[in-house]
C-alpha cells in the first residue's frame, strides 16, 4: 500500500511540474504553443457552440422558459462567433509575425 501511495505522489508531482511548464510556455509572448492553444481553443469553441445551437438538447429548454430558452441559444451563438473571429485573428497575427521574422532575418 505504501508503494502505491508513493507512485501516486510521484505521478501528482510530475503532473503539476508538467502543468507548470505548460503555463510558463503559454506565458511567453512569442510562444508558438500559445498561438496554437489559442487558435485550437477558438476553433473548438466555435464548433462546440454551433453543435449546441443546432442540437435539440438545451441547458434551458425553450418550451419551459420561452424567451430565456431562446436567449441562451443566442448567447452561445455569439460566443461561437467571437471565438471564430478570435481564432482567425490569432492565425493572421501569427502569419504576420512569421513574415516579419523572415524579413528581419533577411536583413541580418
Amino acid at each position: 500500500m505504501e508503494t502505491f501511495l508513493e507512485i501516486i505522489k510521484i505521478a501528482v508531482i510530475g503532473f503539476f511540474a508538467l502543468f507548470a511548464l505548460f503555463l510558463i510556455l503559454l506565458s511567453l509572448p512569442k510562444s508558438k504553443l500559445r498561438n496554437l492553444v489559442l487558435e485550437i481553443g477558438g476553433w473548438t469553441t466555435a464548433v462546440g457552440s454551433a453543435v449546441y445551437v443546432i442540437s435539440p438538447v438545451d441547458a434551458i429548454p425553450g418550451w419551459i422558459f420561452p424567451l430565456i430558452g431562446q436567449l441562451d441559444d443566442v448567447g452561445v451563438a455569439i460566443i461561437g462567433v467571437l471565438a471564430f473571429v478570435m481564432a482567425k485573428f490569432m492565425q493572421r497575427e501569427r502569419r504576420k509575425m512569421e513574415i516579419e521574422d523572415r524579413e528581419w532575418r533577411k536583413l541580418r
